[in-house]
């Protein structure tokens, strides 16, 4: 794998344990609403059941993603999977040690800051992320997060903070042992990094990442797991 592609994967994977909002094929997300988008969304991959669109929004340099899939399992278990951020590095390529800054299992909230390696001889990078878990009525679970700052998280001089991410997973239950999951976000990883670099392969760590999540959440440890206030849809 080439330095830019996995300088990228370093970079999206930042998105496996937090998020906001989500841009969505058939509505229009806060994050639309709020930053309207200059270029149509393109479906740039379409293989092994994952699908990945890209597009622009105004103002930023860097193209935005949404990447989706089907997964084999039950709705609590693809919600612990991705909440397991102590197991993350395990299908999330380059994503290093995530520190729990605080979390309210009963709010839903939780605030972690997230290390990711990047490839020597370039700096590897860390974000604080603040996020939110949260079921609705229809039983569609979301993680939506977004860069935070805070004084027990200070910046460390091996490496650059990202300070500007948004993100989201969102889990929608199918029926039949299914679940719809989709990744969206964009990130800034700061220095001094070709945005034409981090616009191309930015398609395809989020297709990297679900195509891994198909075969990890199938552990019983997974299957078996309970999520503080999440339910199965009957």
């Amino acid at each position: 794998m080439n330095t830019a592609r996995i300088l990228l994967s370093a970079l999206i994977v930042a998105t496996l344990a937090t998020s906001l909002p989500a841009w969505a094929e058939t509505a229009t997300t806060e994050a639309a609403a709020s930053a309207p988008t200059t270029t149509p969304p393109k479906l740039s991959i379409d293989r092994d059941g994952v699908k990945v669109w890209t597009f622009k929004e105004s103002g930023n340099p860097n193209m935005n993603y949404r990447a989706t899939t089907v997964l084999d399992s039950t709705l609590v278990g693809a919600v612990a999977l991705v909440m397991d951020t102590e197991h993350s590095s395990e299908w999330a390529p380059y994503t290093g040690k995530a520190l729990i800054i605080e979390r309210n299992d009963q709010a839903g909230t939780f605030l972690l800051r997230m290390d990711l390696e990047f490839p020597f001889p370039l700096k590897d990078r860390d974000v604080v992320v603040s996020g939110r878990l949260s079921q609705a009525p229809d039983g569609v679970v979301t993680i939506k997060n977004v860069a935070a700052s805070d004084p027990r998280a200070p910046e460390r001089s091996k490496y650059i903070r990202i300070d500007k991410y948004r993100g989201m997973w969102e889990f929608k239950p199918l029926g039949h042992h299914q679940v719809e999951v989709t990744v969206s976000g964009y990130a800034d990883p700061n220095g001094a990094l070709p945005h034409g670099i981090v616009n191309l392969f930015v398609q395809e760590q989020p297709f990297e990442m679900l195509r891994n999540m198909k075969t990890f959440v199938k552990a019983p440890k997974y299957q078996q797991a309970t999520v503080t206030n999440i339910k199965e849809v009957q």
